[in-house]
């Protein structure tokens, strides 16, 4: 990965849902060992909300270490039948993200990456409309039955997205605490008609972002919440169509300097945003992209409509 610091990134933390990102993908995994998003059922459907991240990687040892040592996240192992294990990592006893080891998903030939997963209210729906609309099949839905149930598409760009409908209801819509899931960001090779596969297939409202002057941003809203946002990709030979998330920091100056000193490297330098934050993106020390975002009026953002 080259570095981002002179390229366009078009994030806009307009109003936080708390992103908790909460699903699964592991194949061949039994479903009784996969525990549910919500330890209590919240009986809230929000389709368009991100609410779970996998992290696949060659390197899950290394990751997990940097991961931990970064965020002060805690490891959790669940044994997979076919041998190996999965490992859930919890923010403050909040599950926020697990890591598998896996070659790349389809398409990837670096070291590995996340994946977001958005929750919908019908998985087969939402792949069907999107093989309509260019998109394609990664892994076909399925149901694991303390989870839900799951599938992972690329969109019409080529973009890896998971979806997942939760048998225990989606994370309440509240702020996201440091440490967890804050923010999503799309590179799309054609932003305008990424923002149509995105409403047509998840309906999200997706309306333009010109507040930094720009003509080529979008905002996808759902439910009230700006949910994330799409822009175009960097002018570098080695970018590519992806969604990126961003893990909310207290101080991010300080976390840049120790993730740093763990083996990450900076893509995009420190730079403040029309909505009260900061952030930066990193290469992690197996070079996987992860954006870090410091929320500087956090209480605005709680209350500041899309």
């Amino acid at each position: 990965m080259g570095n981002l610091s002179e390229e366009p990134l078009s994030v806009a933390l307009v109003k936080l849902p708390g992103i908790l990102l909460l699903a699964l993908s592991v194949t061949g995994a039994r479903a009784a060992d996969l525990p549910p998003i919500n330890g209590t059922p919240t009986g809230m459907m929000l389709p368009g909300k991100m609410i779970w991240a996998d992290l696949f990687t060659k390197k899950p040892a290394a990751e997990i270490q940097f991961y931990t040592g970064l965020f002060g996240w805690t490891a959790g192992t669940v044994e997979r039948p076919r041998g190996g294990t999965y490992t859930v990592l919890s923010n403050g006893g909040q599950p926020v993200a697990g890591v598998v080891f896996r070659d790349a998903p389809k398409g990837d030939t670096g070291q590995g990456r996340w994946i977001n997963y958005v929750a919908v209210a019908d998985v087969a729906q939402a792949v069907t409309a999107a093989k309509a609309l260019g998109g394609s099949v990664v892994h076909p839905a399925r149901l694991l039955a303390q989870r839900g149930t799951e599938g992972m598409l690329a969109d019409s760009q080529g973009s890896l997205l998971g979806v997942i409908q939760s048998s225990s209801g989606d994370p309440d819509d509240t702020e996201p605490p440091v440490g967890s899931w804050a923010w999503a960001h799309l590179s799309a090779s054609d932003p305008g008609k990424a923002s149509q596969f995105y409403h047509a297939v998840f309906g999200y409202e997706a309306v333009p972002d010109t507040r930094e002057g720009r003509t080529d941003s979008y905002l996808l809203n759902s439910q009230g919440f700006t949910r994330a946002s799409i822009g175009p990709i960097p002018s570098r030979p080695e970018a590519r169509a992806e969604w990126l998330g961003f893990i909310r920091v207290a101080n991010l100056d300080d976390a840049i300097s120790k993730a740093t000193a763990l083996g990450a490297r900076v893509l995009l330098e420190p730079k403040s945003t029309v909505a009260e934050s900061r952030l930066a993106v990193l290469a992690d020390p197996a070079d996987v992209a992860i954006g870090l975002v410091e929320l500087t009026n956090p209480v605005a953002l709680e209350k500041q409509k899309p």
